[in-house]
C-alpha cells in the first residue's frame, strides 16, 4: 500500500521523465488506481511506461504490459524490512538484526536471578477491607 509521500515521490519522478504529465494528475492517478500495490512495483512500472515512446498517458500502466511482467518474477515483501529468520509471529514481525523478540529471549537466557516468589498479602487485604468497613460504619472483622 502506497503512502501519500510515496505517491508524491513517484509522481515527481514520472513528471521529471515526462514533463507533459501534470504532477497533480499523476498523484490522483496513482492514488486511485495503484495505491494498493507495492512501492517498488509501481516505481518500476511507472518508469517503464514513462520512458516508452509509445506511451501517451500514464494510464497505460493499467494495461497488462511488459512493465508488470518485469516485476512478476521478483519477490515483493509487503513490509519495508527483511523479517527475522526465526519462525513464529513474535519474531517475524520484527526486522532481522533488530528483533525485539530475539533480544527478550537473549535476556531471559542471561539472567541468573530466579523469579521472585509472590508473597501472599492477606494482611494487607484484611487491613484495607477493615478501613472500608470502618468508613462505611460497618463492624470490623478480625482475621487470624
Amino acid at each position: 500500500m502506497l503512502t501519500r509521500t510515496e505517491v508524491e515521490r513517484l509522481a515527481a519522478a514520472a513528471n521529471a521523465l515526462r514533463p507533459d504529465w501534470p504532477l497533480r494528475s499523476l498523484c490522483t492517478f496513482l492514488e486511485r488506481d495503484h495505491a494498493h500495490r507495492a512501492y517498488r512495483d509501481v516505481a518500476v512500472a511507472l518508469a517503464w511506461v514513462a520512458t516508452d515512446p509509445k506511451t501517451q498517458t500514464p494510464k497505460r500502466m493499467n494495461e497488462l504490459g511488459p512493465w508488470w511482467q518485469a516485476i512478476a518474477g521478483t519477490e515483493t515483501v509487503g513490509s519495508r524490512y527483511t523479517p527475522c529468520d526465526i519462525e513464529g509471529d513474535a519474531h517475524r514481525s520484527f526486522p532481522k538484526g533488530n528483533c525485539s523478540a530475539c533480544r527478550a529471549d537473549q535476556l531471559a537466557r542471561e539472567t541468573d536471578t530466579p523469579p521472585t516468589p509472590v508473597q501472599p498479602l492477606t494482611g494487607a487485604y484484611s487491613t484495607g477491607a477493615n478501613l472500608v468497613r470502618q468508613a462505611a460504619g460497618l463492624p470490623i472483622k478480625e482475621h487470624p
